[in-house]
């Protein structure tokens, strides 16, 4: 494992840090004796973000050496051990003898393929000389280990799909994005890459590749997905099962979905459908980053009962990928878009029912100011009765929690009614 491990060192000594590192707006943050734990669906950018914090060091004069990053899904080091883990600063030391001494930034990436890592990240968190970041593709993995191993010694990130402004600068549509004041032509330009975003999403290395390699390549990650993050960690009762309960979100996204009713259509198809395990394979998706539940707001048991949760899936190009296209679906992929600009803030975000059985998309609980909003998503609002319906709703639901900050979500119309503002999907994302 010594060869294996010097060959997969050296060669980021040699290639270097990459160039073309785009700016993400994540906040990478560092403290001492504290892990950094950079989380995230598989392909979504964890391993650029930390090159960009390897960049800014190199630039604040600190020496390519004094960094090491070791990827631990380089198919070299399989089968590595917990005790084989101390090679890594052996070979370190060897490579870079005048740096042996004095401090070295670690950066690891999935870590977690190793059993037993999680003594060996305390000891490096537990030395002064070592700043330490951990990527992973697995939130439970990740987040209980470290929780148990570092004891509040670690700073979360969460990295996902470029979102619409990363989007724009990733592929080059402003130099500058423009956040109020639109011209037309700047409004025309946003409109037609809001459509280009519902149609590619937000994957970095899919933005520059024909329709049928992004399919094909998005493909590729949602069976990385079930086979790395799932099927070789868990013990799946029925794989086949498995796969038709991902294919039924991925078909009911953005609605209700419950074990009950996933396991009538397991049933029809002659598989396995026990609710437990259907609920487990709910869990492993949101640990994957794939789908992320969202609860309906209450206190009451009962009434979380009679209301699943819905469902929200990390990426519209996934979803492009992995179904045919239906232009009856667009308002269920704008609302999906707006859950997950949400998603990123990392707030509390729930769903929530009028007396009258009518329904407001989100109910938003900001982590941080602990303000609460109300966001409400229609396509298209020109139909009276549309607007009357998603109007009352919101106005409902605003007379019952007292909450004044409510917006209505669009495709391209604006305005305002009785407080409630109606906003474009492409100028909400850039607010």
């Amino acid at each position: 494992m010594r060869e294996e491990l010097m060959s997969v060192m050296r060669e980021f000594y040699h290639d270097g840090i990459p160039d073309g590192v785009v700016a993400r707006d994540v906040e990478y943050a560092e403290k001492l004796r504290a892990a950094t734990v950079v989380k995230g669906m598989r392909r979504t950018g964890k391993t650029f973000l930390t090159y960009g914090r390897m960049k800014r060091l190199v630039d604040d004069g600190i020496p390519l050496g004094r960094i090491v990053h070791v990827n631990f899904e380089d198919e070299r080091l399989s089968g590595m051990t917990m005790d084989e883990l101390r090679l890594i600063g052996e070979v370190h030391a060897e490579l870079y003898p005048e740096f042996a001494d004095g401090k070295t930034w670690y950066f690891l990436d999935e870590l977690q393929n190793v059993k037993g890592w999680e003594s060996y990240a305390r000891r490096l968190v537990d030395s002064p000389n070592v700043q330490l970041c951990l990527t992973g593709s697995s939130s439970k993995l990740l987040s209980e280990e470290i929780a148990t191993q570092m004891r509040g010694r670690s700073l979360p990130i969460e990295v996902f799909p470029l979102s619409f402004p990363e989007y724009l600068r990733f592929n080059g549509v402003f130099k500058k994005i423009p956040r109020a004041g639109f011209t037309a032509r700047e409004k025309g330009v946003l409109r037609r890459a809001m459509s280009d975003y519902m149609e590619r999403g937000g994957f970095p290395d899919v933005q520059d590749v024909s329709d049928g390699m992004r399919a094909s390549m998005l493909q590729g990650y949602v069976d990385a997905v079930l086979y790395r993050d799932i099927i070789e960690r868990h013990a799946v009762p029925s794989v086949q099962a498995l796969k038709y309960t991902l294919e039924y979100l991925f078909h009911n996204y953005a609605r209700k979905a419950s074990t009950r009713s996933i396991s009538g259509v397991l049933k029809n198809l002659s598989l396995p459908a026990n609710r437990e395990s259907i609920a487990d394979y709910l869990d492993w998706f949101k640990d994957a980053y794939l789908a992320y539940p969202v609860s309906v707001r209450s206190d009451s048991l009962a009434v979380k009962r009679v209301n699943p949760d819905k469902y929200y899936l990390v990426d519209p190009g996934l979803i492009r990928a992995m179904c045919v296209k239906n232009d009856a679906e667009r308002g269920w992929m704008l609302e999906n878009v707006v859950f997950m600009a949400l998603r990123r803030k990392a707030g509390r975000i729930s769903y929530l029912v009028n007396g009258d059985g009518t329904e407001v998309d989100f109910h938003v609980h900001d982590k941080v100011s602990h303000k609460e909003s109300l966001v409400q998503v229609s396509y298209a609002m020109s139909d009276a009765a549309t607007f009357d319906r998603e109007m009352n709703a919101l106005k409902l639901a605003r007379d019952k929690t007292g909450i004044r900050d409510c917006a209505i979500v669009t495709w391209d119309e604006e305005g305002e009614s009785d407080g409630i503002r109606i906003v474009p999907a492409w100028k909400w994302l850039l607010a």
